[in-house]
């Protein structure tokens, strides 16, 4: 077994070169085979561009093997590559299985490509060893610096909704119990000007005072009790969802939920972040939609789940909406619905309410 490759580089036993026709010609099988076991890469235009790259590299590295180089170059070419595909496979929803899955149909494709190139010229089992390590090393590397980049898009997701979370708890306590603090110290003070000269006058400033600081405590009081219902197991989703909606619906607001299929199997996380996101839906519903009632209708079967949040308030423009708190809480939506491989559709109009859509894929934990 060769250790190391390089050892080939030297004498010059391996000059491997492989033609724009024989690239084409793998690059197909390679579809192929991508289509035969139904992977969803082998539909996306993109995903084949970066595959043709992906794959000339690997043969370039076989090519090169003979040539040695600083490798600065291809090193900076590989790292590119990996961080664009790795992105764009996480934006778009495909697991990094779909990834690994492809690489090694590439290997099984390339292998015969690259030994039966080196049997044309001649050459030994030593140098079709080099050439078959070269061409392994280089796929799997760039599969992991994909799967780097992969989490690391994740992350920055992950910590973007964690973000706009703070940021929204923040602009609760702010609007609601600073609010009203800030309110009762006013009257306080108003209490000690008018305490001689108007005693009945100040007598009011402090009951008012006491019913401002009666509604802090009550913002405080919810806001605790909405990061307390962030969490939501997978036996107790249904009960938790009623629960907030009983308790964060005012009286005014017919609410009302629906939840079928069994939960207990769903994939780790998934009950959590779904419940926020529906969590966020209702409550845009309740402080900028003006809806009299409001609908929660959850899903999910072996395949996928699906939940609407359906209101019959003032609707808006979804285009319009993205500088508004309420669209602010849409982007925050979305970015979790995304990190679930999942999608989040709005449909709303002036006047004809707004129904949040949520479709999850592969819900199901691996046995």
């Amino acid at each position: 077994m060769i250790e190391n490759p390089g050892e080939l580089v030297n004498s010059g036993r391996v000059g491997a070169r492989f033609t724009v026709a024989v690239r084409r010609h793998a690059m197909e099988s390679l579809r192929r085979r991508l289509r035969e076991i139904h992977s969803p890469l082998a539909e996306s235009a993109e995903a084949m561009d970066q595959m043709q790259r992906h794959l000339d590299s690997g043969l370039d590295d076989v090519e090169h093997l003979h040539t040695p180089t600083t490798g600065s170059h291809a090193n900076s070419h590989a790292e590119h590559l990996s961080e664009e595909i790795g992105t764009t496979r996480a934006n778009r929803g495909v697991h990094p299985v779909e990834s690994t899955q492809a690489a090694v149909e590439m290997f099984q494709v390339l292998l015969p490509v690259v030994a039966g190139n080196l049997r044309s010229l001649g050459m030994g089992d030593a140098a079709a060893e080099a050439a078959a390590l070269t061409l392994h090393r280089s796929i799997m590397r760039r599969v992991g610096l994909g799967a780097l980049a992969y989490a690391n898009y994740l992350l920055k997701k992950v910590s973007g909704s964690h973000r706009d979370e703070r940021q929204r708890l923040a602009r609760e306590l702010h609007d609601g119990a600073a609010h009203s603090i800030g309110v009762a110290l006013q009257n306080l003070e108003l209490h000690q000007v008018y305490r001689d000269r108007d005693p009945e006058l100040a007598a009011t400033k402090i009951a008012l005072a006491r019913t401002v600081l009666h509604e802090a405590l009550a913002a405080v009081r919810q806001t605790a009790q909405g990061l307390h219902d962030t969490t939501a197991e997978r036996g107790n989703f249904e009960n938790a969802l009623r629960d907030y909606l009983s308790s964060h619906v005012p009286a005014g607001i017919v609410a009302t939920s629906s939840v079928t299929g069994d939960f207990v199997g769903m994939r780790d996380g998934v009950c959590e972040e779904l419940y926020i996101v529906l969590r966020e839906a209702v409550r845009n519903a309740v402080l900028h939609s003006g809806a009299r009632s409001i609908r929660v209708n959850v899903n999910i079967d072996e395949y996928n789940v699906r939940a609407t949040v359906e209101d019959d308030g003032d609707g808006f423009e979804v285009a319009r909406k993205s500088d508004s708190p309420a669209g602010i809480g849409l982007v925050s939506m979305g970015e979790r619905v995304e990190l679930l491989a999942g999608e989040l559709t709005v449909t709303s109009a002036d006047g004809q309410g707004t129904t949040v859509a949520i479709v999850v894929p592969e819900v199901r934990r691996l046995p």
